[in-house]
């Protein structure tokens, strides 16, 4: 057995040095030629490279812009949302103010430049409160000016309260605004080597001529920023950089080309590289250039420093070549495990679980009762789902302090998990509100469950300030129905339980 072990193991160490030998001889026999090669074309080599260079930045500032269009889509899409469970609450506590607070709500200053808003008297029909920073027109109908708004919003909600009906929305021009501000800046910040910079005219006649476009972007030449510009206009070997930048991007969208032009804070003119692109959306040329001058000397310093690198590493490559693959591959493997193992982790934790509370979040929520669904209609099982919602909690932020509302959330979500099953599944609804989502709780148990957990919670002195106070919760209940077409059915009979338990005196279950 030793004698075949040790055959095998010459064998393999024979094939490991025939395989360096052969990688050795291939890669002399490849360097020489790549050497060859790499003095014959070196300088379009490092063109190609500087031609990436800028084309990956000014898409990278593309991107970045859908990016940030995105993230203010969605976030201006949560606060119109949000503003209307505000507005419902104004009307719910206060129907006798509630076009006051309402107007004020509008008018205050996080808001009052964010919001385009109609409020129309549904008893007179007429407008009595109007911000319309689309523009729409003055003169039609309040349906009419809305379907005209519509068009322009990025975002909007409308609802009746009563004798009011409330439009608002969010402009695409305000985000866009907003969005154009901060590219110029975060333009004005980058900085590149050699002169190199990026910048981005606005075309308004694509035909071309004097005033076809507007310098928006120019970190070089910042005092004529908001110029117009024209395509007549010649550099200093009579070449028209405007107009071959313009037929190149309304023929293809995209165009490399050379002109010559002043170095940044410099008077010496350069022969530049230039790539740019049009972004429609915006009406946008968005370029970048590196001046040419500096390649013959690179070209010839890379040639020399790559001879002297082939020479240091042909002496060591055959042999190691190999036991560097292996390792590599050996150390990537446990990388890859380690990091993915730990990347899953992080992961489901910023997906699955509410930062506050360490409860789960809404997200997590509806997963799992979405699940619990699925195997309802499959078995017949319900769950019991039990919204829960904390008494006065409004109070308790306005008297104490949002720090304590926050304590209050998180004690509760502590406690609550304390007397919970461990099969059950506590999550952070919202706000104040927390589901809690019990398997296998029949109805006959729930109130007897439900009542410890509202004792518990009610037993928890809080103290802020030398004031000593208590909080306590009201729950409603539900179970899934055979009538349901989803899970969100039984959600609003419990958020109507939930509702009776709060109009019964509260700190109480009702299902």
């Amino acid at each position: 057995m030793d004698n075949i072990r040790k055959k095998y193991q010459i064998l393999i160490l024979i094939i490991v040095l025939v395989m360096g030998i052969i990688i050795g001889v291939i890669y002399l026999y490849s360097m020489k030629s790549v050497e060859d090669i790499y003095e014959q074309y070196a300088e379009e080599s490092i063109i190609d490279v500087k031609k990436s260079f800028i084309k990956d930045n000014v898409n990278n500032i593309i991107s970045n812009i859908e990016q940030k269009k995105e993230k203010k889509t969605k976030y201006y899409k949560q606060l119109t949302d949000n503003s209307s469970e505000i507005l419902d609450e104004y009307y719910q506590h206060s129907q006798n103010i509630f076009l006051d607070l309402c107007i004020e709500y509008f008018k205050f200053k996080d808001n009052k430049d964010i919001f385009s808003v109609l409020i129309l008297d549904k008893v007179s029909n007429t407008i009595i409160y109007d911000r319309d920073y689309s523009n729409s027109n003055k003169e039609a109908s309040y349906t009419e000016r809305i379907s005209l708004m519509k068009h322009n919003l990025s975002s909007y909600f409308q609802n009746s309260y009563g004798q009011y009906d409330v439009f608002w929305g969010v402009s695409k021009d305000y985000i866009d605004d907003i969005i154009k501000k901060q590219i110029h800046d975060e333009i004005h910040n980058s900085k590149f080597s050699n002169d190199a910079y990026i910048w981005i005219n606005e075309v308004v006649n694509y035909e071309g001529g004097d005033n076809y476009a507007i310098r928006r972007v120019h970190p070089n030449l910042t005092d004529t920023e908001n110029e117009l510009l024209s395509t007549n206009t010649k550099d200093i070997k009579g070449n028209h950089p405007y107009l071959t930048e313009l037929n190149g991007v309304k023929k293809n969208g995209e165009i490399f080309f050379n002109y010559y032009f002043q170095k940044k804070n410099s008077n010496i003119i350069s022969e530049k590289l230039t790539y740019a692109k049009l972004y429609k959306e915006y009406d946008w040329i968005i370029a970048m250039g590196v001046y040419m001058d500096d390649i013959e000397s690179y070209v010839e310093k890379t040639t020399t420093e790559s001879k002297q690198i082939i020479t240091r590493m042909v002496t060591h490559i055959a042999l190691w070549i190999i036991w560097i693959i292996i390792l590599i591959i050996f150390f990537l493997t446990l990388l890859e495990k380690w990091y993915y193992k730990n990347y899953n982790m992080t992961l489901n934790k910023e997906i699955y679980i509410d930062p506050l509370t360490k409860a789960y979040n809404r997200r997590a929520a509806v997963s799992h009762i979405s699940s619990a669904f699925k195997n309802f209609k499959k078995t017949g099982l319900s769950p019991a789902i039990i919204m829960i919602d904390v008494d006065d909690f409004k109070k308790i932020n306005d008297t104490y302090g949002h720090d304590a509302g926050d304590f209050v959330l998180i004690n509760i979500a502590e406690i609550l998990n304390k007397h919970i099953r461990s099969t059950d599944i506590l999550c952070r609804w919202g706000g104040e509100e927390f589901l809690l989502i019990c398997d296998r709780l029949k109805a006959d148990d729930v109130f007897s469950f439900a009542n410890k957990l509202l004792d518990s919670i009610s037993q928890f002195e809080y103290e802020s300030n030398d004031n000593k106070y208590k909080v306590t919760i009201s729950m409603g209940v539900s179970y899934f129905d055979d009538f349901d077409n989803d899970f969100n059915s039984a959600i609003k009979r419990a958020d109507v339980a939930l509702y009776n338990a709060k109009n019964q005196g509260k700190n109480r279950v009702c299902m």
